[in-house]
Parts: structure tokens; C-alpha cells; sequence
């Protein structure tokens, strides 16, 4: 050992001495890499700049989460533990990897560096990057957790004028929000969309003595704004909506103590999924989750059926 290592600082010292010094040569050769990066970072965010997703909606509950493309590893090796060991994945094994790799120079000490001399180091780094690599194509393709359900780009415009309105500073919806002004979470279920474009045209012309004030909108932003509630509240629904219910759901699905226990509990169904979700599932379910045992009722109900029912689940709140 010591014979390498006499030999090695031997010639080290040497090229030192033939070499150029580290300041200013080797500095300069860093800063001009550098700035070449930077360069083209900067022309790529100027030009081009990062993909950004709507802003966070905590009543929306088709939203799919996923990292970055350098995490999508880490996202999928979750999926292999439970819950309770979510800690050891995220963790734990990391640290490890981390640890290896810091205490890999005192563990690898001899001369060579070609990696067919240094076999079990060079097929522990191949195996490491082709399980990177595994976990991380496997995540890229893994499926969704939500189905993507299309939404009517005139409700998300309603959506982004009542974030801007902060009506949420006087009425609760998903759950959140001030109490001056009535639940969304149990009104809207209730009110027609001629109903809310009056109202929001003018509250005190249907709603005497309410402490909303008029908010001056426009026709454009009025429909907007009702088409995106209408989607929350599902819309009016007929007396016999909960009939529907009761004569094709009833069996498997429970609506506030009555009803089978065979399927999840829809009691608050409204407060988790839109109507739009909703009239996708009861027309056909295999669509959405391939593995459902639900039978779909495209062909046992009309449509204007389907829309019924729909409405009366996006109700339940």
C-alpha cells in the first residue's frame, strides 16, 4: 500500500510542478462553465419558463399529485409500504444510499480505477442506476389516481372569479370559509341557475334584507360564476331523483342510514365529487375504474334520467 501511495505523490508532484497554478487558470476555466449554464438557464426560463398548474383548490378532489421527474423514483418506491412504514422508503433507505456513498472512500482504498478492476463497486453502481431508472419509468407510468374528467372552461372561469371575489370570507364551501352568508355546502343544491343569476345581479331582489351587496359583474362573469356553482350543487333535481336512487342504488349504496352496505356510503358523495364525475360514473363506471363491479346504467336509463340522479347525488353534502 504504501509503495502506490509513495509512487502517486511522486508524480503528482510533478505534474504540479509542469502544471498551471489552480488561481487564476483553472478558476477562470470554472467561472466560464459556469456562466455558460447560467446562460442557458436563463434563456430557457426567459423563453420558454416552467410549466405552472392552477392554483390549489381545496374542494377539488380530481386532482392527480405528482413530483417532479428526479422524484418520480422515490413516488413509486412508496408504493411498495404501507402507511405505517411510509418513514423507512422516504427515509431511511436514503439515508442509507446517502451514508454509503460518504463512507465509500475510506471503504475503497486501493489504486485502480478502471471499472472492470473494481467489479463488485461497478456493478453495485450499474444496479443502483438501473433501479433508478426501473423505479422511476414505472412511476412516469403508473396509473392515475383520479380519472381525468373534463371540465367546462366557462365554470373554471367562475372558479377564478370567486377565488378573486373571496366570497369564501362570508359562505363555507368544501367545507371552508367564513359563516356571514349561508353554507354553499347545503344551498346550492337547492337554488336553480335563473335563481343565482338574479341573485347575483342583484341579492337584495330576491333575498330582502341579505347582507350581500351587489357586486356590480358583468352578464359574462354572472354566468360564469353560476355555471361554476351549478357544478358544485349538481343543479335542481325532480321528486323523483330519490326514487331513481332507491329503486337502482338503494341495494348496494347507503344515503343517510338507509341502503345496503355493499357499496360506499354516499351520504356525502356531493361533498367529494362534482356532477359532472358523477354522471360519468352512474352512465358507466368501467370507464373511470376499470376494476368496478358497479354495472353501468346507460342503457337502463335515459339520459335525462342519469342527469336526474346526478344532480340529486351532487346534493348529498
Amino acid at each position: 500500500m504504501s509503495d502506490w501511495h509513495a509512487s502517486y505523490r511522486e508524480r503528482y508532484k510533478k505534474l504540479k510542478e509542469a502544471g498551471k497554478p489552480f488561481f487564476p487558470h483553472t478558476v477562470f476555466k470554472d467561472a466560464l462553465v459556469a456562466a455558460l449554464l447560467l446562460a442557458v438557464l436563463s434563456w430557457l426560463a426567459w423563453h420558454h419558463g416552467a410549466a405552472l398548474e392552477d392554483l390549489a383548490d381545496p374542494t377539488d378532489t380530481t386532482y392527480n399529485p405528482r413530483p417532479e421527474w428526479y422524484f418520480l423514483f422515490l413516488f413509486q418506491a412508496l408504493k411498495f409500504f404501507p402507511g405505517h412504514l411510509e418513514a423507512v422508503a422516504a427515509i431511511l433507505l436514503p439515508g442509507l444510499g446517502m451514508g454509503f456513498l460518504a463512507l465509500l472512500p475510506f471503504f475503497d482504498r486501493g489504486p485502480e480505477r478502471h471499472p472492470f478492476d473494481r467489479p463488485w463497486l461497478t456493478l453495485t453502481g450499474i444496479g443502483a442506476l438501473a433501479g433508478f431508472a426501473g423505479l422511476t419509468w414505472a412511476g412516469y407510468n403508473s396509473p392515475l389516481t383520479n380519472p381525468i374528467v373534463e371540465k367546462d372552461p366557462v365554470a373554471l372561469e367562475g372558479q377564478r372569479i370567486y377565488r378573486d371575489l373571496n366570497c369564501s370570507y362570508c359562505h363555507v364551501l368544501g367545507g371552508r370559509g367564513g359563516k356571514v352568508g349561508p353554507n354553499l355546502d347545503l344551498a346550492l343544491g337547492t337554488r336553480d341557475e335563473l335563481w343565482l343569476t338574479k341573485h347575483f345581479r342583484d341579492p337584495q331582489s330576491v333575498t330582502p334584507g341579505s347582507t350581500m351587496p351587489k357586486l356590480n359583474l358583468l352578464d359574462d362573469e354572472i354566468h360564469s360564476l353560476v355555471a361554476y356553482l351549478a357544478t358544485l350543487g349538481g343543479g335542481p333535481f325532480t321528486s323523483e331523483a330519490p326514487k331513481l336512487f332507491a329503486e337502482n342504488c338503494a341495494s348496494c349504496h347507503m344515503v343517510k342510514g338507509k341502503g345496503g352496505d355493499m357499496g360506499p356510503d354516499l351520504s356525502l358523495i356531493g361533498s367529494a365529487r362534482e356532477k359532472s364525475f358523477l354522471r360519468l360514473y352512474v352512465s358507466d363506471p368501467s370507464k373511470i375504474n376499470p376494476s368496478s363491479s358497479m354495472p353501468g346504467f346507460a342503457g337502463q336509463l335515459t339520459d335525462a334520467q342519469i342527469e336526474d340522479l346526478s344532480r340529486y347525488l351532487a346534493s348529498l353534502r
